[in-house]
């Protein structure tokens, strides 16, 4: 091969991966306003639908409790409150602000609802918002949160990590510390993660929020009928017995530090794509 055509050949490679690359920067774009049209259209839907959910007893109650993988975020401390969790809800930034670099951005709303008289309560009831950004570090796409106040229940006060360290006089004690631990583990601590204080804050704190996102909230109403009885839901195949199983969320003390290991993203989202493909 003479060295014109060499030249010609490596002329030709060039220009075919320059549009190679331009593709990709179409597909990416498409993919792009694609996912940003589905928010759009769904987020009216979504707000429809969490009218008629605050009228269903117990409704997310139940979705939780037949989420298995939720569970795994909670502390056994955790588990009696979540029937006071009345409302969950995504809202997309890019609905109100057409912000498409940052489209992916997004906020968790949850409330906390007890019915018992203010004596009896065994949490405030209160609605907390929490605002997730999508970042690249490293050329790894994550999420990173704002810290944001809920008030615990008080029965928590003793593992309640920000009480333990503004009533601590001097160095925590080990016991301060044991308890601080456990605090950290606890389900209201997620409230207070960052992403950015590994080892310092609630662990899996950005694989709890792609589990609430990818899957919980979008598959709320299928993991509600699947838990009702036999004929009432879309499954009548399912009998009590099933369902006495699915809806038992409880865990032994033995499987506390079970509770807290790390699940990867590839984990929530293998939840999500199994729900779709059903």
């Amino acid at each position: 091969m003479t060295q014109q055509a060499t030249e010609n050949e490596s002329a030709h490679l060039e220009k075919s991966l320059l549009e190679l690359a331009e593709c990709e920067q179409r597909m990416d774009k498409a993919e792009r306003e694609a996912e940003i049209f589905r928010i759009k259209n769904t987020q009216s839907i979504y707000q429809d639908r969490r009218s008629i959910l605050l009228n269903i007893p117990q409704f997310w109650y139940i979705v939780l409790a037949e989420n298995e993988d939720f569970a795994e975020y909670m502390s056994v401390d955790d588990l009696q409150y979540l029937e006071t969790i009345s409302d969950v809800y995504i809202h997309h930034k890019v609905v109100d602000t057409n912000d498409t670099e940052h489209y992916k951005d997004f906020s968790i709303i949850i409330a906390f609802k007890d019915e018992a008289s203010d004596s009896n309560a065994i949490i405030e009831s209160q609605t907390i918002t929490k605002h997730f950004k999508t970042v690249i570090e490293d050329g790894e796409e994550k999420i990173t949160s704002e810290p944001v106040d809920i008030k615990w229940p008080k029965s928590l006060d003793g593992i309640n990590p920000n009480l333990i360290k503004s009533n601590a006089k001097g160095e925590l004690t080990t016991e301060e510390k044991k308890n601080y631990r456990t605090g950290m583990k606890s389900f209201f601590a997620w409230f207070g993660w960052t992403g950015t204080k590994p080892g310092k804050e609630y662990r899996n704190g950005e694989e709890l929020a792609r589990l609430i996102v990818d899957d919980i909230f979008p598959y709320a109403v299928k993991y509600y009928t699947e838990a009702l009885p036999a004929g009432e839901g879309e499954d009548d195949d399912l009998d009590d017995s099933e369902e006495g199983e699915e809806l038992d969320i409880s865990e032994d003390e033995d499987d506390e530090e079970e509770s807290g290991k790390k699940r990867s993203p590839e984990d929530s989202s293998e939840a999500a794509n199994k729900k779709s493909k059903q």
